[in-house]
């Protein structure tokens, strides 16, 4: 679901808030557990108006949103695949080496 500016909440820009990196599911999260608007505003570095503003479009857009978020959570429950879970180890071993490698040459 890619969105592009909101004429109903401009603030909203491909599911983020303009200007920010905070997606509407960050605060989504927030508002599922309990944080009150002002906490979520203190928290992201955003202001008032904002978290309003994100709060609304998550409102009209809910099922949408939650479907998405559903998708997001099956992907990170189901990990990496093996092939990107072993370039994954080899990218670690590669990296542990040269940092010994370059401690080394330090001392």
């Amino acid at each position: 679901m890619k969105r592009g500016p909101n004429k109903a909440s401009p603030m909203i820009v491909k599911n983020r808030i303009a200007g920010t990196r905070v997606t509407v599911w960050d605060v989504l999260h927030y508002l599922e557990t309990g944080w009150s608007r002002p906490e979520i505003a203190v928290t992201l570095h955003l202001s008032d108006a904002q978290v309003d503003a994100v709060a609304r479009y998550i409102e009209e857009h809910k099922e949408e949103l939650m479907a998405v978020h559903q998708q997001i959570e099956a992907r990170k429950a189901r990990g990496n695949p093996p092939e990107i879970t072993a370039k994954l180890a080899q990218s670690s071993t590669k990296l542990q080496e040269w940092l010994k490698q370059h401690h080394e040459t330090k001392t």
